[in-house]
């Protein structure tokens, strides 16, 4: 519940802002996102680190779904945003001694993109910061999840960029459909029992969703 209340209490803010001027749209998306094989190590205190080449699935609607919200500020054809993307990760090919390795209630993604439109297209680029939730249980080790910002065991865990291009549909009076893809390359080190995972993610994102122009 904090987490959600984070992510509005940073949107409704971002609504604000328009008495700095110049047009503004906020967004709102489901999407899906498909993981490439990447590195995990795990590292626990009087253990041999364990090394292997992940695969993840998404599991987009177990659990809270995946979803994007994006606040931008645009001057003619360029624009600053805010974007936050709540995406999930989970351990296909466990090795036996990981019982459970997933970052399921947020591999969240907040960034700042800067943006420009063509006559076709918006184009993106963005970088920013992981917030995660990590859950799991390396070696029958449980990893507590009530630590972490505001007990609820979230933590700013590393670096993220990505690049994305998307099309706008205007629906009516400023209401508009917008789909989008996205690439996303980040680096994670999250805590585990006595040590910590380096979990990176490269994956392909597709987004739909709805957006408003506020003039």
């Amino acid at each position: 519940m904090k987490k959600v209340f984070m992510i509005v209490l940073i949107f409704v803010c971002a609504l604000g802002w328009p008495a700095l001027g110049g047009e503004w749209t906020l967004e709102g998306f489901l999407g899906t996102a498909w993981n490439l094989p990447t590195p995990l190590t795990i590292v626990q205190n009087g253990y041999p680190d364990i090394a292997l080449t992940a695969r993840y699935k998404e599991h987009t609607f177990e659990g809270f779904p995946y979803y994007a919200l994006r606040v931008s500020r645009w001057s003619k054809n360029r624009a600053w945003e805010l974007d936050f993307v709540h995406h999930k990760i989970y351990l296909d090919n466990p090795p036996s001694d990981v019982q459970n390795f997933s970052i399921s209630d947020g591999y969240n993604l907040l960034m700042v993109n800067r943006a420009w439109e063509t006559k076709k297209f918006i184009w993106r680029v963005g970088a920013g910061v992981i917030i995660t939730h990590p859950e799991s249980t390396v070696r029958d080790k449980v990893f507590d999840e009530s630590k972490g910002m505001f007990g609820q065991g979230y933590y700013v865990s590393g670096p993220t960029i990505q690049g994305a291009v998307g099309k706008r549909l205007d629906l009516w009076k400023g209401l508009y459909v917008t789909i989008e893809g996205k690439l996303t390359a980040s680096f994670a080190r999250v805590s585990i029992v006595e040590g910590h995972a380096d979990a990176s993610n490269v994956a392909f994102h597709i987004l739909v969703g709805l957006g408003y122009r506020m003039r």
